[in-house]
């Protein structure tokens, strides 16, 4: 007869490793076919794969970047990042 006091009640898994981000808002200052730059509130973490969605008058483009770079400056008196990005793929959707 199961769920006597011998029997296992439950069990333990091993912990999973897992990263998670919150999404913030970047400006993108340049813009080109392989490579962009962009200002963050928050450090990039270099060879991280980032999923961006650039929208401008044209419509909305949908890209993966790798971060090549990522250095501090002072913008309007507070500390930013310059973030050199690497463009992996992209998908443009029109409004």
């Amino acid at each position: 007869m199961s769920g006597r006091r011998s029997h296992s009640r439950f069990t333990i898994t091993p912990a999973s490793d897992g990263v998670l981000r919150i999404w913030y808002d970047v400006v993108v200052q340049e813009w080109a076919a392989t490579e962009l730059i962009a200002i963050s509130r928050e450090p990039g973490i270099v060879g991280e794969v980032i999923a961006l969605q650039i929208v401008d008058s044209g419509g909305t483009v949908d890209t993966t970047a790798r971060v090549t770079e990522s250095r501090p400056l002072i913008a309007d008196g507070a500390v930013r990042h310059r973030l050199r990005l690497e463009r992996v793929q992209s998908r443009e959707i029109g409004i």
